[in-house]
């Protein structure tokens, strides 16, 4: 009998059965980290590219985080990808194995320089404890940013609805991915981009592979995936996918990169 996997991204899939060359990636919309596009956006497309350099095709579903979590968990998904912390809780813990980081994501604050003209200076998250800040409901940004109970956080079901909250003034500041503030803001208020500026990152991100302890016992999906990862750090083909994101190899964060990318 063939054996069948089930893959996915940020978020998780269904059950379906599919072949051994075939992994099925589930993911929730965070363009351009994520996107159900063509292109599946930065990590999708370093997952894609990991997986092909292992003979195995990638396809792309998208759901909510939190059922991504539940799914790898309870052995419906074999893997997923996301903050490492979305795995992090006591009841999930325990049934996932988090492979490797695949990049970082640089997490800023979006401001108005017409009201904050000096910007937004802070040594601590707790220095931001005057400001309302927006922040995507289930994101990781809410996970990490929840942890100081100073903070006022306005939640959002969509990066859309906190990108008009900034652009009304009815938040101060909006916690979300530099590279994804910047395609919001430039696709939703094309002639007031120069309005809109981000501080410097009030964190540095994972997005980690983590794989089902229930489907994958032995980890032989994840040994897959990081074979694929390698090959793929070597071949340049990780370096081109940043770069196609970033705008150009000299523009990429460097802190966005695993270590021995850097």
């Amino acid at each position: 009998m063939k054996k069948y996997i089930t893959g996915l991204l940020l978020c998780v899939v269904a059950g379906t059965a599919y072949a051994e060359d075939q992994v099925t990636v589930a993911a929730f919309e965070y363009p351009p980290i994520y996107q159900n596009d063509k292109d599946k956006g930065l990590s999708g497309d370093l997952v894609a590219e990991s997986f092909k350099a292992v003979g195995i095709n990638a396809e792309f579903s998208f759901y909510p985080v939190k059922r991504m979590v539940q799914m790898v968990s309870t052995g419906q998904a074999v893997c997923g990808i996301g903050a490492a912390a979305f795995f992090d809780s006591p009841e999930v813990k325990p049934n996932v194995t988090v492979v490797a980081p695949l990049n970082y994501v640089s997490q800023v604050l979006f401001y108005n320089v017409k009201k904050y003209p000096q910007g937004i200076k802070f040594d601590s998250l707790a220095d931001l404890a005057d400001y309302h800040i927006g922040v995507l409901e289930g994101s990781g940004i809410k996970l990490f940013l929840a942890k100081e109970p100073s903070l006022k956080l306005e939640t959002n079901n969509i990066h859309e609805g906190s990108a008009q909250q900034m652009q009304l003034g009815r938040i101060d500041l909006w916690a979300i991915v530099d590279l994804t503030g910047l395609m919001y803001m430039k696709k939703l208020f094309p002639n007031e981009t120069a309005d809109y500026r981000y501080s410097k990152a009030f964190n540095i991100g994972d997005v980690s592979v983590a794989c089902s302890n229930k489907l994958d016992p032995k980890g032989t999906y994840a040994a897959k995936f990081k074979e694929g990862l390698a090959t793929i750090k070597k071949n340049g083909i990780y370096m081109q996918i940043m770069a196609k994101y970033y705008g150009g190899k000299e523009k990429i964060n460097k802190e966005t990169l695993i270590d021995d990318m850097k």
